[in-house]
């Protein structure tokens, strides 16, 4: 079976490539450039070098292929996250690279695409349990994964199957900004900001890797499904986590209104209570995460060392 993959050099990417040849797929991966190429070859993946926004290179690429996990993003730095013109190119993957990636896909008759969005697009929740169905209020950065989406869906309307999956947070070994985050700890700041007692879902880096290739196993899963680990906690309880985590008695939470100037209506995503269930991927297609929750998951941290 031949599995087609962008962005697969990323924080997501690379456990999800090293996952895939774990279990004996053939990866052929989107290079574009000689540097991804060389990464994607060490990894074990046939690199193609193709751009999402060259309709005919990527025919060529996806050709032969029975399934896509489209993981390509482009994530403005946190300096710049303000910044409108930050997300441009982001945006750009999302709406005209998916577009354009559906469009090949389809010409080649591909089984099945997998789009993993991002849960934070749901509005406030309080804590409540959020799911697929529930309330969305995506801010002007978010708008173009909700166009994924609906691509991803039109897929499906054509005869593939088209799954898209709301990561929450992702955290783990293979992501740098877990770096940043218990970096700001070790000085002694939280990086989830909001209200305390609001729900900040994460998962797992492996664990979103495991997700994403039960949706391309299991047969006739399509639809929207949410990615978390099992027990989202509040922002409070994390603050404790990593201070125990970085030796320092306690870590301080930026407040709440000083964040939200600082955010701004872009991020204010941010500051969103989201306690997100993983219930409905679980029963459809059997998975559950390795790491159930953040405590289990800064432990691991710390016992490779990165804590």
């Amino acid at each position: 079976m031949i599995i087609f993959v962008t962005g697969g050099t990323g924080a997501l990417g690379t456990p999800t490539v090293a996952l895939l040849r774990d279990c004996g797929y053939q990866v052929r991966a989107l290079a574009s450039s000689a540097g991804s190429a060389r990464m994607l070859a060490d990894a074990g993946a046939e690199p193609v070098r193709a751009s999402l926004f060259d309709p005919e290179s990527l025919a060529a690429a996806v050709r032969g292929a029975d399934a896509i996990l489209h993981l390509a993003t482009r994530i403005a730095p946190q300096s710049k996250a303000w910044r409108r013109s930050a997300w441009v190119e982001n945006d750009r993957i999302r709406a005209e690279g998916t577009r354009n990636l559906v469009e090949a896909a389809l010409a080649a008759g591909v089984g099945a695409l997998v789009y993993p969005s991002f849960a934070p697009i749901y509005a406030d929740g309080g804590d409540q349990w959020l799911s697929a169905g529930s309330p969305i209020a995506p801010t002007d950065i978010l708008r173009s994964t909700v166009t994924a989406e609906e691509e991803v869906s039109r897929f499906g309307a054509h005869g593939g199957r088209g799954v898209v999956l709301r990561i929450a947070g992702i955290y783990g070994p293979h992501s740098a900004s877990t770096r940043d985050v218990l970096a700001l700890a070790r000085k002694g700041f939280s990086a989830f900001v909001g209200p305390a007692g609001g729900y900040e879902s994460v998962v797992w880096d492996e664990d979103a890797a495991t997700a994403l290739v039960a949706a391309v196993e299991t047969d006739g899963l399509s639809g929207v499904y949410d990615i978390a680990d099992d027990r989202p906690l509040t922002r409070a309880e994390i603050a404790d986590l990593l201070a125990a985590a970085v030796g320092r008695p306690s870590v301080r939470r930026v407040p709440t209104a000083l964040a939200r100037l600082l955010l701004g209506k872009r991020l204010a995503f941010f500051l969103r209570s989201q306690r997100i269930s993983n219930q409905q991927f679980r029963d459809a297609a059997g998975w559950a995460p390795e790491v159930k929750d953040a405590a289990d998951g800064l432990l691991r941290l710390g016992a490779l060392g990165l804590s």
